[in-house]
């Protein structure tokens, strides 16, 4: 369902689509970074009016908050997705990051994350939210399901159980956080592959 929000151009109100404007001005944030993306080109990417701009969404900072709120959503769920349809046990694991590479070497995987080059950027909170710590805490938690699963069988201490699930899941963020930066940075697909061959090696030890 898409949302349809009013403003008015010389006299007459005119209408747009909030998702699809805040769709376009990711791709452009997410190309050319928050710093380098001026105010005129975020206009003419949008298609808007400067004053309807500013009504619609406020100042540069509360527009790249909007955005990164909606990237954060979309990318959990791509997260969900893949860890539903990976399955349990080690074997899960595996699927996973094979379905994490075919994103990795994608054209739009080739970009990295949004939000780990806004943090890099910015450093922390934007517009009184810090999105850097946010986006941590829940890919966390989403891996953490996946991690769990891999640790079911054989039967373990439940306290051991669960430190291995907190460290292992730990170890799996950073990874995957760190894989992110080498994604934009241009690496080949080649190296990508080796990076998360190494990864799929460690998998096999737990």
């Amino acid at each position: 369902m898409t949302t349809q929000s009013e403003t008015t151009t010389i006299g007459r109100p005119r209408l747009f689509d909030e998702e699809e404007v805040l769709g376009v001005l990711t791709d452009l944030f997410w190309r050319q970074g928050y710093a380098q993306t001026s105010m005129a080109q975020i206009v003419e990417a949008s298609g808007m009016h400067k004053p309807s701009l500013y009504r619609a969404f406020g100042s540069k900072d509360a527009l790249f908050a909007r955005v990164l709120e909606r990237y954060l959503r979309e990318r959990m769920d791509m997260f969900a997705t893949m860890i539903e349809a990976s399955g349990p046990g080690i074997a899960g694991v595996h699927r996973f990051l094979d379905l994490f590479e075919t994103d990795a070497v994608s054209a739009r995987g080739r970009d990295g994350c949004l939000m780990v080059m806004a943090s890099n950027e910015l450093r922390g909170a934007l517009h009184d939210h810090d999105f850097s710590s946010d986006y941590r805490a829940q890919m966390r938690e989403r891996l953490s399901v996946l991690v769990a699963r891999a640790h079911q069988d054989p039967p373990r201490d439940p306290d051991e159980r669960d430190d291995l699930v907190r460290t292992r899941t730990d170890l799996l963020t950073t990874y995957l956080l760190g894989m992110n930066v080498i994604m934009r940075s241009g690496a080949p697909a080649a190296e990508i592959h080796a990076h998360l061959r190494a990864l799929h090696a460690t998998v096999d030890s737990w």
